[in-house]
């Protein structure tokens, strides 16, 4: 699979692993990424983090084990990012 990153990419493609793991807040997450730059961003981040963290588990490379463990904990702090997100979009009155 070629990731592609940028405007190229279908908005479905960043949304799908977003929404794979916060399947709770699906349409919160389809309304902050229609509406927010930066959330679009961080969910183009998390898709491509999460295709290295796939690739270097995978690979057999002597390199792999410490690209994969370095990739997992950056998942780890994209997805504490989104929950953050998701958190403060649902207090009444806060603003991005």
């Amino acid at each position: 699979m070629v990731t592609v990153k940028g405007n190229n990419a279908a908005p479905e493609v960043s949304l799908a692993p977003v929404l794979a793991k916060f399947p709770e807040a699906a349409v919160k997450i389809q309304e902050l990424f229609q509406q927010s730059s930066s959330f679009r961003s961080l969910c183009e981040d998390y898709r491509d983090c999460l295709g290295a963290c796939q690739y270097w588990r995978q690979a057999a490379s002597d390199e792999a084990p410490a690209l994969y463990q370095s990739f997992t904990e950056l998942l780890q702090e994209l997805e504490q990012e989104i929950r953050q997100y998701l958190e403060q979009e649902q207090t009444p009155g806060s603003k991005q």
